[in-house]
Parts: structure tokens; sequence; C-alpha cells
């Protein structure tokens, strides 16, 4: 018997089955994620903030981020890049690592999933989600102390609340948003602090 398929992969699975060339365009990714909404746009661009990467590349990834956000904000049905980010390309070899990388984590993840708190993946509060992840996804962008991985780490549970309509599950995902956040405010107004008693101590 065939496996499970793992729903938050499989498109891109199939697009890096199909394609034979060295690179993959993201115009040809995007298009892959537009009959699954937003959840797996999210989902991919956040696994890329979370994996550990010197600056500023983080900032970089995040930026399709905002574009998507912003568009669930609009109330757009797909998500759509700009003309200038469809013509950049991915290595496919890298498409394949990131399926076979996450796909484990996600069997398990989605094993905990359901559908719940309906309310939560409606249309009108699909605009307040985007609002939350342009904000994190906003505060991603500058490099500030710890502002990737836990405020990225939010968006990632988002995206599996929105790809199996868990309602529940995009509470946690904005919650653990606003930690990220806090969290990075604190290390920078702590280490703002640190400087200026250096500061003073030595002049």
């Amino acid at each position: 018997m065939e496996p499970k398929r793992i729903i938050a992969t499989h498109k891109i699975e199939d697009l890096v089955a199909k394609t034979a060339n060295d690179r993959v365009p993201v115009a040809d990714l995007v298009f892959a994620m537009e009959g699954a909404g937003f959840g797996l746009a999210l989902m991919i661009f956040a696994f890329g903030i979370i994996i550990p990467l010197p600056p500023p590349f983080p900032s970089i990834i995040a930026l399709p981020l905002m574009v998507f956000s912003f568009q669930m904000i609009l109330a757009m049905k797909a998500p759509k890049l700009p003309a200038r980010f469809s013509k950049l390309t991915v290595k496919r070899s890298v498409l394949a690592m990131l399926v076979s990388k996450s796909s484990p984590y996600i069997s398990k993840v989605e094993s905990l999933l359901k559908p719940r708190l309906l309310f939560m993946t409606s249309p009108f509060f699909e605009r307040i989600i985007g609002f939350f992840s342009f904000l994190f996804s906003s505060f991603i962008v500058i490099p500030m102390p710890l502002s990737n991985f836990i405020p990225g780490l939010g968006i990632l549970i988002i995206s599996f609340g929105l790809i199996s309509r868990d309602g529940l599950v995009v509470i946690l995902g904005i919650i653990v948003g606003f930690i990220g956040i806090a969290i990075s405010l604190f290390t920078f107004i702590l280490g703002f602090e640190a400087l200026n008693y250096l500061k003073n101590l030595i002049f």
C-alpha cells in the first residue's frame, strides 16, 4: 500500500519530481501552492526562517512572508508574488532536502491536528491572522537579537493551523509569535541598558 502523503509538502514533492532542471523558478513554487491557499506558502518560508542561517538571509526570506501576509489582509484568494520575486530560482536539491527533512516532523504534527474552532479559519479571521503574520514577519526583517526563530516558529504554527483548519493551533501560533517579540524586545532593552552602564562606567 502506498504510504500516506504529507498534505503540507506533497505539492512541493510533486514539483521536485516533475522538474528536470537544476533550479526551480519561485513562480512555479508559488503556482503549486495556489490550490492549498496561504497556509502552505507561509509554512515553506517559515521553515526557511527557523533554520539557522547567518544574516541577512532570515530578513530576505521574511520579505515573501510579508507579501503573503499582506495579501491575506486584502482577502486575496491565493498567494501571489511580485514579478521581481517570481524571477528568482531555488536549487532543486534544496527543495528536495526541505521535503525530506521536514516530512517526518510534519507527519508527527499532522497527527495531532484536527478541524476545531473553525471560526478562526473563516475568511474574516484569516484577514486578522494575516495582520499578525505581517507583524511577526516585519519583526523578523528588523535585525534584532533573537528576532528570527520564535516569531518564525509562531508563523510556522499558524500555517499548520490554516492548512488543517485547526483554530486552536492558529491561536497557539499567535501566542508564540508575541512571546518571540517580547523576548527580543526585552533582550534589546537589556543590551541597551548594559551598553549605557558600561559607557557611564568608562567615561
